[in-house]
């Protein structure tokens, strides 16, 4: 019996499989179980093969597993394509009206179940889509899931559509456990006892959503680009009862040019989107960091380089994004590692956006953006502080005043006497252009000399209310593992399994990529007996990265640029063959 399981719906697009996937989830939170769930897709409207993934224990989470326990296979097209991807331990569903297995040549070991879905769903309804829901019936059964938990979830979803609805889809879960029944299939997992669901179940994207608005979002613009358009999808969705704009724009140029003026303005502002579009906002990300405008910009990573693999997750983008816009100007660089941190980093971007007058850029990737979880607390309702905006500004106000932190006094446009010059070239403390008849001039030197240091030095203030990296794990280990972005939770798990195998393993995860620890990371690094860097690209960027700003080198890399995320088992190999050496 499992003391966790993994269940695996494949099909098409257009199959429904997002839907089932979400809502089989909800079913599983609905348990008071702990879930991950992921899609991988193809970038078609219909057709292509398709997997949603979801991993469900009574304990955290680290990533959505490897082998499945359960298949629903929805097609035979994607029967044929899944038979690689098939454990020999799997309890394989399948509409035998529709096709046989036995002649896809899969695996003798694994246990087949055959059910007849047309011919059931055909005795309820005209419906098609309703054998997924008669699937779920079966697959409930095999795991000894509750049908009033269950029909509560689908009563939540269908609700809204009428009685007739509803029980026609009752009916049909009744029919899919019955027939599991009695085919006696098997029971694979243990026995829980399901109390009330404590948690909430989000993605990625929609927890930094949640985060962002927390922290008090007015104005959210951007130009539809996976895999960060679920952002605008989810604002947009509860737009009527949050009180902020939205705009989805032409193009990310716009999108990144409204939320610059709005936080100008004074709104809390951000924009999304992925690599290609953020090459496109670089000029006016540099804009906002010489006038000194607070401004969050998401850039969630897929394959690239340009249009690449459009619904394939990479991190890739790490050099990009430091070296966003021509010159030198502070920008803060955070990478979440989960759904739960997504949330907090939504709230941390803004708020330092707006204290420091910076540009924060949050660096997601497709795995985390569209990863779907069980979270337990969120805080939604917060007092949010305003930092460095003058309601009462002074005779001699100076917007870009020379400060001992780097940030100077701000107000918002029409406020009395607060009114600046600004614009995207260098200028003195009043706002006053350097650029054209004044640069170069004996006095105007020490000034460029001055307000560079003066934006630069807010990092130096900065890197101080920012958490230095640790380690988790055990002191004194054979092997450090670094790692960043959305492969900490997967690198813990492969910790223990290296531990089960007598492999002691810590890690070193890096969140805050800039500023940048230097001191601290350096001392770990240096005091580490072997070293390992996970991240999903062809170059090795965060391993180049960590040895440009300490000079230490990690000796050791596994990298993944195929598309798909990097799993547990590829971890534990690659430590063992590294301590092998």
């Amino acid at each position: 019996m499992k003391k966790d399981v993994i269940i695996r719906f494949v099909g098409s697009a257009g199959d429904g499989l997002v839907s089932m996937g979400i809502l089989f989830s909800k079913i599983l939170k609905k348990h008071n179980f702990n879930v991950l769930g992921f899609r991988s897709y193809q970038s078609v409207i219909r057709g292509g093969y398709n997997t949603y993934q979801i991993r469900a224990c009574t304990k955290k989470v680290l990533s959505v597993g490897e082998e499945a326990d359960v298949i629903f296979l929805l097609n035979k097209n994607v029967a044929e394509l899944h038979k690689a991807f098939t454990g020999s331990n799997a309890k394989v569903i399948y509409d035998n009206d529709s096709f046989d297995i036995d002649d896809l040549d899969y695996p003798d070991e694994i246990r087949k179940l055959p059910i007849p879905l047309a011919s059931i769903t055909k005795e309820i309804s005209k419906l098609k889509v309703l054998k997924n829901i008669v699937g779920f019936g079966a697959i409930s059964q095999i795991l000894g899931l509750e049908e009033t938990l269950i029909k509560e979830v689908i009563f939540e979803q269908f609700g809204n559509k009428g009685e007739e609805v509803v029980f026609t889809n009752f009916e049909a879960l009744e029919k899919g456990i019955k027939f599991a029944e009695d085919n006696n299939w098997p029971e694979i997992w243990e026995k829980h006892k399901h109390e009330k669901a404590q948690q909430m179940i989000v993605s990625g994207n929609e927890a930094l959503a949640l985060g962002l608005l927390s922290a008090g979002l007015k104005f959210y613009s951007g130009y539809p680009m996976t895999p960060a358009t679920s952002i605008v999808h989810y604002l947009t969705k509860h737009l009527p009862k949050l009180g902020i704009i939205v705009k989805q724009t032409e193009d990310e140029i716009a999108a990144v040019g409204m939320a610059v003026g709005a936080a100008y303005c004074g709104a809390r502002a951000a924009t999304g989107t992925s690599g290609g579009g953020f090459s496109l906002m670089t000029e006016i990300i540099g804009m906002a960091g010489i006038e000194e405008i607070p401004l969050v910009v998401i850039n969630s990573q897929r394959a690239g380089p340009s249009t690449g693999m459009a619904t394939k997750t990479e991190q890739a983008d790490l050099f990009q994004v430091y070296g966003a816009s021509q010159g030198e100007f502070p920008k803060v660089i955070i990478a979440p590692s989960d759904v739960e941190d997504s949330f907090n980093v939504g709230i941390e971007a803004l708020e330092i956006a707006e204290k420091y007058q910076v540009v924060v850029i949050v660096l997601m990737d497709l795995y985390l953006s569209e990863s779907f979880s069980t979270v337990r607390k969120l805080e939604l309702e917060r007092k949010n502080k305003r930092f460095a905006i003058l309601d009462d500004p002074p005779k001699e106000f100076k917007r870009y005043q020379f400060t001992e932190t780097g940030v100077s006094p701000r107000t918002i446009p029409g406020t009395k006497g607060g009114m600046f010059f600004t614009g995207s070239s260098e200028r003195n403390e009043e706002g006053t252009s350097l650029a054209s008849t004044l640069a170069g001039l004996p006095d105007t030197l020490p000034i460029r000399v001055k307000m560079v240091e003066k934006r630069m030095k807010k990092l130096d203030y900065l890197i101080d209310e920012l958490d230095e990296p640790i380690l988790e794990g055990p002191e004194q280990a054979d092997i450090t593992i670094v790692s960043w972005g959305s492969t900490k939770n997967i690198v813990q798990e492969a910790m223990l399994h290296l531990n089960e195998n007598g492999i002691k393993a810590n890690q070193l995860h890096l969140k805050y990529l800039n500023p940048f620890h230097t001191e601290s990371v350096s001392k770990i690094l240096q005091n580490a007996q072997s070293t390992l860097c996970v991240e999903q690209n062809f170059t090795g960027q965060l391993r180049d990265y960590v040895r440009m700003k300490t000079g230490v080198n990690i000796k050791h890399s596994l990298l993944r640029w195929d598309g798909e995320p990097i799993v547990t088992s590829q971890i534990v190999a690659k430590v063992k063959e590294v301590l092998e050496k």
